[in-house]
């Protein structure tokens, strides 16, 4: 199993290089949930950089898109270093096609979020010859086992940190602010909470980014204590640190690279971060239904 993360600044990737297989990196154009939008010279630079270390490159570009940006997309694509990128992480399928006209149908990575709950819609589009595909969030630890022993394509998840839970393509704090009268800008401030009146022991983290708005679970989602089980399922674990810092992946990678769960350790991370950890539905079968 290999561990790849977001970052925000690129100086630490030769301080967690020997932690991570790889990068997942976008730009706020066409990518969101960013933990840092990074420029399309910035890209490239790390690109290269990655490539140099041996290290995996992969792009998100996890939008939902209009015709318009999708051709701005390919535009966009074309100018990376493709040659070099192992993935291309994808919401929307009208995407796919973009990059299938590219000829790097080979190199995206399905992630719709909560849509891929079983062996046969995980598989439908790997015979496509995509590199791979995110399970859902939602899913038990028995449906990942069982999904991975079906698989067809790489498997990716979502191993560590706040899971994006609502979205909504509307600017929503910014019609608040609007509607209130106040002159401020809340856009990529990750300081945000919604706190409400009868859970107020539980604050969801709250997003404002360029495609619109984002409320994620107010517990950080961890897989530590499931880790093993895990390696032997998934091909790509996903260590997700918004709302973090690049200090925080100092800590917490050590701990999902050598597989081990020090209590002492994580509590301690736990009381530095003011956060409470959970496994999620791991253990929770859901009750919504597609």
């Amino acid at each position: 199993m290999k561990l790849l993360t977001a970052i925000y600044d690129f100086k630490i990737i030769d301080e967690i290089k020997d932690m991570v297989d790889g990068l997942i990196i976008g730009n706020e154009e066409f990518a969101t949930r960013l933990t840092k939008s990074f420029s399309l010279d910035e890209m490239t630079h790390i690109i290269y950089h990655l490539n140099k270390l041996g290290k995996e490159s992969f792009i998100t570009l996890n939008q939902m898109y209009t015709n318009q940006k999708l051709n701005e997309a390919k535009i966009f694509i074309k100018k990376l270093p493709t040659d070099l990128i192992t993935g291309f992480i994808v919401a929307d399928l009208g995407l796919y096609m973009t990059l299938k006209e590219l000829g790097l149908e080979k190199k995206v990575v399905y992630n719709p979020e909560t849509l891929l709950t079983n062996d046969f819609d995980f598989n439908y589009l790997t015979q496509t010859g995509i590199y791979g595909n995110y399970l859902a969030k939602e899913i038990t630890l028995e449906d990942i086992k069982y999904i991975s022993k079906h698989k067809m394509s790489k498997s990716f998840m979502v191993g560590h940190g706040h899971l994006n839970m609502f979205y909504s393509k509307r600017k929503l704090l910014k019609n608040y602010i609007t509607y209130l009268n106040e002159d401020k800008n809340l856009e990529n401030k990750q300081n945000l909470k919604i706190i409400e009146e009868k859970r107020k022991e539980e604050p969801y983290p709250i997003l404002e980014d360029y495609a619109g708005t984002h409320v994620f679970r107010s517990h950080v989602f961890q897989t530590l204590s499931n880790i093993e089980i895990l390696s032997e399922s998934i091909d790509y674990l996903v260590i997700d640190p918004i709302f973090k810092d690049d200090q925080y992946l100092m800590e917490i990678l050590p701990l999902y690279k050598k597989r081990m769960y020090d209590e002492e350790k994580i509590n301690d991370i736990k009381a530095k971060y003011n956060e409470t950890w959970d496994d999620g539905f791991l253990f929770r079968k859901t009750i919504y239904k597609r």
